[in-house]
């Protein structure tokens, strides 16, 4: 005949504990590993919005460096035109100097020689 059900009622129960216990390990692991990758999420985002900032702040500087060197590259221009007039007014002023010196030069022997004769 058939097997005597008492038999198998002990082990029954340690199986079921066995399972029971496998299930709250089970669990126990699940919620750590769902805790370590919100952590792992919180963490990329926290970087992402660093990385983020820093490129936005890059390229606020960079963009201020570029207007920067523009103005000075406008100023520079100037500063070069204003130059050259500059040194040829002084040209123009040697020039002009040499020639009234000469003729006051002139008009001083003509005044020495007039006033001698």
């Amino acid at each position: 005949g058939a097997p005597d059900p008492a038999a198998y009622e002990g082990k029954s129960g340690d199986i079921i504990t066995t399972l029971e216990n496998l299930q709250t390990k089970a669990e126990a692991k699940l919620s750590e590993l769902r805790t370590a990758e919100t952590s792992a999420r919180h963490n990329y985002e926290l970087m992402k919005q660093s990385l983020s900032d820093e490129i936005s702040l890059a390229n606020k500087e960079m963009d201020a460096a570029r207007k920067n060197k523009a103005e000075t590259n406008e100023r520079q221009a100037t500063a070069e035109g204003e130059l050259q007039t500059t040194k040829q007014d002084l040209d123009s002023d040697i020039e002009a100097f040499r020639d009234l010196k000469q003729t006051c030069g002139a008009k001083d022997e003509d005044f020495e020689a007039g006033v001698k004769s």
